[in-house]
């Protein structure tokens, strides 16, 4: 098939993006390289640099290349970031979200795979205020104008360095990571109690395929049912840890109400990676 990654330059877009290649389909990618970056992109991608943000734009990408499935990862991820800047998070996440369904209405695309996020079970950020609305627009173009499409709810994806370092608020592994390597030490928020379920970016990609390939429509958690303490996920980088105040817009059990059992039964997903000492080795 033949299909269209927006985001592609980032670190779950890029991990599809090889999945897809790697299983025959052609890839078209997009991305501004906001968090995402140069290097993940491969050669085999047919690749765009540009902004989800310009209708035109993605109307004329669209219409040339004719992509059978469009799985729309891009987006402000850090729900920190959309504290700080509430309108960039709404200019890329709400404004980029409707122009990509509008450019893939006008060239009839088959399905919209929209990567949607744990969040909705937090609403107290302008990033859990733009998701919901990208799930909203999902199901009002599948209802309203016949575009096919499906929102994952994605627990805290984790799995490699693409992680992005760049800039401020990175996401918690990642953060983790960097923090250890520049002094050696560690922070967590609060008392570190603060629990979250960990879906490998593997089993991430896998799952957007399973359900481009499906006729399910909706919305589903992309999760393992299992929770893990901050303190549990700081034992594995064994390294001194200070405990700083929590921030703004944080969240203590951010995917508890995650359930996996829907999208097992709608297109046969499970994941297959837990987490474990191996599995968040890089990070390490």
């Amino acid at each position: 098939m033949k299909c269209l990654v927006t985001g592609n330059g980032g670190f779950i877009g890029s991990h599809l993006t090889d999945y897809l290649l790697d299983l025959g389909h052609e890839v078209i990618g997009v991305d501004n390289f906001l968090t995402g970056d140069l290097k993940n992109v491969q050669e085999r991608v047919n690749f765009y640099f540009t902004d989800i943000r310009s209708l035109d734009t993605m109307k004329i990408i669209f219409n040339r290349e004719k992509p059978d499935w469009v799985f729309h990862l891009a987006a402000n991820p850090r729900t920190f970031l959309s504290v700080e800047d509430p309108l960039l998070n709404h200019t890329i996440n709400i404004d980029g979200t409707l122009n990509v369904l509008l450019a893939a209405r006008e060239a009839n695309v088959k399905k919209v795979i929209f990567a949607s996020s744990c969040i909705l079970y937090s609403p107290n950020t302008p990033y859990y205020v733009s998701k919901l609305t990208g799930e909203e627009y999902m199901k009002v173009f599948s209802s309203l104008y016949g575009v096919k499409t499906i929102s994952l709810r994605y627990s805290n994806v984790y799995g490699s360095l693409r992680q992005s370092e760049k800039g401020s608020h990175i996401n918690a592994l990642a953060s983790l990571h960097k923090s250890k390597r520049a002094i050696g030490r560690i922070w967590l928020t609060g008392d570190g109690k603060q629990t979250r379920d960990w879906t490998h970016v593997t089993d991430i990609a896998r799952a957007n395929l399973l359900a481009a390939e499906s006729t399910a429509e909706g919305v589903f958690d992309i999760c393992t049912g299992v929770q893990t303490s901050m303190n549990t996920i700081a034992k594995y980088f064994d390294c001194p840890i200070d405990y700083i105040a929590d921030q703004l817009g944080d969240a203590k059990h951010l995917s508890v109400s995650q359930d996996p059992i829907p999208a097992k039964d709608a297109f046969k997903y499970t994941y297959e990676i837990p987490l474990n000492e191996e599995s968040i080795k890089p990070y390490l």
